[in-house]
C-alpha cells in the first residue's frame, strides 16, 4: 500500500512537471527589436495574444488589451518599448500606448519617430481628454527636432516635419507659419506662398502672413540686360565681394554657400532702423545652435542686380575686421553664380 501511494505521488509530480513544461513552453516569449526607434535593445517581449483576461481588485475582468497593458507595466523599463510596440500591432493605435511610445522616442533622442508618435495619437485622443497635454508636448519635441536639423543643416527633414504636422493637424496654424519662415529662410519663397496662404486670414498670425506673402511678391530678381561681373576680394583664405544694402550703404560680405541664409551684424542693421525684436529663427555656427532675429531688408544689390525684401539673420559672427556679413544662398541661388578665383571675379546671370 505504501508502494503505491509513493508511486501516485510520483506520477503526480511527473504530470505536474510535464503541464509546467508544456505551459511555459507555450507562454515563452518572442524577441523582439525596437527597430524603428533605432534601440540595441535585446528583451523578451510577452506575446499578447496569448494574455487572457484577468480579475482586478474592485473592477472585475479586464479586456485582453487592458490585461496585455498590465503585463507591459510589469516588464523592465528597456523591455518596455517593443512590448508597446507588439501591442500596437495587435490591438491598433491606443491613445496612451502612442504617448508613452512617444516619450521613449523622445527621451532616446528620436524626435522625428517621436512626432509620428504622437501625430497618431492626435488621431485617437479618448472622449473627455484634453488635448493641451499632447500639443504642448508635441511644441517642446518639435523645437528639440527643430534645434537638432538646424545644427546638421538638414532643412529639408525639418520642411517635412512641419509639413507632416500641418496635414495631420491643420487646426494647429504656428506650424504653417513655422513651414512658411523655414522656406523663406531656405532661400525657397515661393514654396513658402502654400502655407503662409492657409493663414492669411488668422486672427493672431493673418496680419503677419499677409504680410510675408507680399514681400514675396515684391521680391523679384532684377534683370539686367547682360551677365552681372564682381571683382572677388581675397582676405585670410575668404572670398569677399562689395554689395549694397538700401541701395546707398555699402557692405563688404564673404561669400559662404554653405549658409542657408544671408547674415548681417545686428549693429549695422539697427542703426539702418530695422527693428530686430521680431521674428527669430535658429541658425547653426561654429559655436552650435542659436536663435537670432530675422528680418526682411529693403534691398540687397551686388552690382546692378539685386533683391528686394530679403530676409537676413541678425546674427554676431566672429569675422574679420571690415566684413559685415555672410552672402548666403537665400540670396546665390537666384542665380546662375559662378567663382572663378583665377580672374577673381564673381559671375552671376539668370536661371535658365
Amino acid at each position: 500500500m505504501r508502494y503505491l501511494i509513493l508511486l501516485l505521488l510520483l506520477s503526480s509530480l511527473f504530470l505536474a512537471g510535464f503541464v509546467a513544461g508544456w505551459w511555459l513552453r507555450d507562454t515563452q516569449p518572442a524577441v523582439a527589436g525596437w527597430d524603428e526607434a533605432r534601440s540595441q535593445v535585446n528583451s523578451t517581449v510577452p506575446d499578447l495574444r496569448a494574455v487572457a483576461p484577468f480579475e482586478v481588485r474592485g473592477l472585475g475582468p479586464l479586456l485582453p488589451s487592458a490585461a496585455a497593458l498590465q503585463v507591459i507595466n510589469r516588464l523592465a523599463i528597456e523591455a518596455r518599448g517593443p512590448a508597446y510596440l507588439a501591442y500596437l500591432e495587435e490591438f491598433g493605435d491606443d491613445y496612451g500606448v502612442l504617448r508613452v511610445l512617444a516619450a521613449l522616442a523622445r527621451d532616446g533622442g528620436v524626435c522625428q519617430l517621436s512626432i509620428s508618435y504622437l501625430l497618431r495619437a492626435a488621431l485617437v485622443v479618448p472622449a473627455g481628454v484634453q488635448q493641451e497635454g499632447l500639443e504642448a508636448e508635441l511644441a517642446r519635441v518639435t523645437d528639440t527636432c527643430a534645434r537638432s536639423l538646424v545644427g546638421l543643416q538638414r532643412y529639408a527633414d525639418l520642411d517635412r516635419i512641419y509639413e507632416s504636422i500641418t496635414l495631420a493637424l491643420p487646426e494647429l496654424s504656428d506650424y504653417f507659419m513655422a513651414l512658411g519662415l523655414l522656406r523663406i529662410q531656405a532661400g525657397n519663397p515661393e514654396a513658402a506662398l502654400s502655407a503662409l496662404a492657409q493663414i492669411q486670414n488668422h486672427g493672431r498670425l493673418g496680419a503677419q502672413s499677409r504680410h510675408l506673402m507680399a514681400g514675396i511678391d515684391a521680391n523679384r530678381v532684377d534683370e539686367p540686360a547682360a551677365l552681372e561681373a564682381l571683382p572677388l576680394i581675397v582676405s585670410g583664405g575668404q572670398l569677399l565681394v562689395k554689395a549694397f544694402l538700401d541701395n546707398h550703404e555699402p557692405v563688404t560680405l564673404m561669400i559662404d554657400t554653405g549658409a542657408a541664409m544671408t547674415i548681417l551684424q545686428p549693429q549695422l542693421l539697427d542703426r539702418l532702423g530695422y527693428d530686430l525684436n521680431g521674428r527669430q529663427a535658429y541658425f547653426s555656427t561654429a559655436n552650435g545652435v542659436v536663435q537670432a532675429p530675422v528680418v526682411a531688408i529693403n534691398r540687397l544689390a551686388l552690382g546692378q542686380i539685386g533683391i528686394d525684401q530679403l530676409s537676413v539673420g541678425a546674427l554676431s559672427l566672429q569675422l574679420a575686421e571690415g566684413v559685415d556679413g555672410l552672402l548666403g544662398m537665400n540670396f546665390l541661388r537666384r542665380y546662375q553664380f559662378r567663382i572663378d578665383q583665377d580672374r577673381g571675379l564673381l559671375y552671376l546671370d539668370h536661371l535658365r
